[in-house]
């Protein structure tokens, strides 16, 4: 296969009353991607949790459903009604989802993942596609311990590899252990190599994953600042640029209903990536949302035939300058170096000792500044000449920039822009009238 369509998904925070309801929200992302022939879906981090509500069936679980049914936007003056009085009670009752996922994490993880795998396995063979489903916290089905994990399905439905998130967040740490690698997973459409949150922005992460194989890097990420989700792109651009492939991030937007003081909202652009000598503007992005807070679906080409050439005809060549059996030897010796190395604590403690030594001594050895001895001095004439003798001076040469002339030089097409190429929910209704 020498050419991939590959979608991603930026997706927003909801709250299913049931798994029917969240399948049928899927349901449209998964039609716009197949209307542009997608064959690999890609969807973010933590949109997986969406699966826990319907599975809630306490009180307080009810009433925080309920509000939320009366906050959308297409709901009747009666569910307003019942919304806001549910809301009211579920914030007198301190009603959090976050601990009810918790608590059904503790007594019924099992149900979570056959629900979780049940779901995304049917998308995926439903639609014929290779699903990088959304995170979640989720049993590890190699030992049981509860991770932030993705799981990648093939057409057929068949689990193909699992990923779990290694650089816990504190929110993360609530609810999931860290997990202990990062492992290449092999489908039909290339070998990828999931990162998950704040993982991408380790360096060697992606030479980890590059040495394995990958051909593709996916970033799932939900992030709360618009300082980190900056982080979160430069250091997926970072990871694609460093490696010499393919790359897209997706991620979660809207406010987290699982935050109890709800005041914690998701935001990022969800982008399809490219090494830079692959875009058509040399910056290595293929394709962006336009803004930070809408759901959508982005679409675009992977050519790994050309990939493969830049691999054999870049100036820095990866895989054959630099392979693994010399990586590991020198980060091997690299990091032990480190580990014996001062701390950076220690060498702050022995720099503030010197600068105050040094301070004691300058402070002993001050001087005035009628102490300075004089250079040279310049005097003039003051008042400034008068207007009436400004003929005796010479005039001064001036020069006018033509500010517009000098803008074209630099940049010969004045209205070029960049245009950010997106498929965002307009597309998904069109696809729904015309199912």
């Amino acid at each position: 296969m020498d050419i991939l369509t590959v979608a991603c998904v930026q997706q927003r925070v909801r709250l299913p009353i049931t798994l029917d309801e969240y399948r049928d929200g899927l349901r449209r992302f998964l039609r716009a991607a197949e209307n542009k022939r997608a064959r690999l879906v890609i969807f973010p981090e933590l949109a997986g949790v969406m699966i826990v509500p319907p599975l809630l069936g306490d009180f307080r679980s009810s009433l925080l459903l309920r509000a939320d049914v009366g906050r959308r936007g297409g709901a009747s003056t009666w569910q307003k009604i019942v919304g806001a009085m549910a809301g009211s009670a579920a914030g007198i009752l301190k009603a959090n989802y976050g601990i009810g996922m918790a608590g059904l994490l503790d007594v019924a993880s099992a149900t979570i993942w056959e629900r979780y795998t049940e779901l995304f396995g049917g998308l995926a063979k439903e639609f014929g596609v290779t699903l990088v489903a959304p995170s979640a916290y989720l049993p590890d089905p190699f030992d049981g311990v509860i991770r932030n994990l993705a799981v990648v399905f093939g057409p057929d439905g068949a689990q193909l590899g699992v990923q779990a998130k290694v650089i816990l967040t504190p929110e993360d740490e609530r609810f999931c252990q860290p997990g202990t690698t990062w492992d290449i997973i092999r489908t039909e459409v290339g070998a990828l190599g999931l990162m998950i949150g704040s993982d991408v922005l380790f360096p060697e992460v992606g030479r980890l994953l590059a040495f394995q194989g990958a051909e593709a890097l996916i970033s799932l990420a939900a992030s709360a600042s618009q300082v980190e989700y900056n982080k979160i792109r430069a250091g997926t651009l970072a990871r694609m640029q460093d490696n010499q492939l393919f790359a897209a991030c997706a991620f979660l937007v809207g406010e987290d209903a699982f935050d109890a003081t709800h005041t914690k909202t998701y935001l990022g652009k969800s982008a399809i990536f490219a090494p830079q000598e692959l875009t058509p503007r040399f910056n290595g992005v293929l394709v962006e949302m336009g803004n930070f807070s809408s759901e959508g679906v982005l679409t675009a080409e992977w050519n790994f035939a050309e990939l493969r050439l830049l691999w054999e005809k870049s100036d820095a060549r990866l895989r054959g300058q630099f392979n693994a059996s010399q990586a590991s030897q020198i980060l091997a010796t690299i990091y032990r170096q480190l580990q014996g190395a001062p701390r950076l604590e220690d060498q702050a403690d022995d720099a503030g000792a010197d600068a105050m030594h040094t301070a004691q001594l300058s402070a002993t050895s001050l001087i005035t500044l009628d102490d300075l001895p004089v250079i040279a001095s310049i005097t003039s004439h003051w008042p400034p000449h008068s207007t009436a003798d400004a003929e005796d001076l010479p005039l001064q040469e001036t020069v006018a920039w033509n500010v517009t002339s000098a803008t074209e030089a630099v940049q010969p097409n004045a209205d070029l822009r960049y245009e950010e190429e997106t498929d965002e929910m307009d597309a998904l209704d069109d696809a729904e009238r015309a199912d």
